[in-house]
């Protein structure tokens, strides 16, 4: 499927004939992308509420939304962590955050478990939004990463991020110990965790120890322990 580029705002809607001096400014380019077309559009309308930002191009999927990026070169980029295939949104992040252009990416979604909010933190997110924050905090937060800030709400509370993903944040894991560590939050054996990165068990074990070892951990037990906590 190609991808949708959405149509330029009116000149009545741009503002050029009310002087209102937001209207000089630069909008932030949002490149959407998310599986569901209702939520696009809720999405889009509450942004354009806002005023300072333009939803320049929409995609449904991993591949379309890669191909839009490199061709709009947006600011943010609000993505849904759940694209379908396991794991394909966080893919599709740690892939635009590698990319020429490496947009800000918001991670919009409704899950907000301490594994999945480290996951993102792996990925390489700059930020993440459950989908049920306010509209008002969802402007403000892509606002805020338009301007390079780090915004982690989890819910409509705005509650914060906790223990875990500041365990990950701190503990310097390399690409590969990053993915082998996201693995083990999906509660992955030594022997899946091989298959889906086509390493050796040998070679999982001693990233596996590195990772713990980063992490202050004794065991992937723990992992799950300070998750719940």
């Amino acid at each position: 499927m190609s991808g949708k580029l959405t149509e330029p705002a009116s000149r009545r809607e741009v503002g050029t004939n009310r002087g209102d001096a937001r209207d000089h400014r630069r909008r932030t380019k949002i490149l959407l992308v998310d599986r569901c077309p209702a939520t696009r559009v809720g999405v889009k309308q509450f942004l354009r509420e806002g005023g300072d930002a333009e939803v320049v191009g929409e995609a449904s999927g991993a591949e379309e939304a890669l191909h839009l990026s490199g061709e709009l070169r947006p600011d943010v980029v609000i993505l849904d962590m759940d694209l379908g295939a396991e794991m394909e949104g966080l893919r599709t992040c740690k892939e635009l955050k590698a990319s020429t252009h490496a947009p800000w990416v918001v991670l919009y979604t409704m899950r907000n478990s301490e594994e999945d909010v480290a996951a993102a933190s792996l990925a390489g997110a700059d930020g993440y939004l459950h989908k049920g924050t306010e509209p008002e905090r969802v402007r403000e937060t892509v606002s805020r990463a338009s301007g390079g800030e780090r915004v982690w709400l989890l819910g409509s509370t705005g509650t914060e991020p906790g223990r875990l993903k500041a365990l990950v944040d701190k503990a310097g894991l390399t690409p590969k110990q990053g993915e082998v560590f996201a693995l083990l939050l999906d509660r992955r054996t030594n022997e899946e965790i091989a298959q889906a990165l086509s390493l050796s068990r040998n070679t999982v074990k001693t990233h596996v120890s590195n990772v713990l070892k980063k992490l202050g951990l004794g065991s992937r037990r723990e992992i799950l322990e300070v998750g719940s906590s």
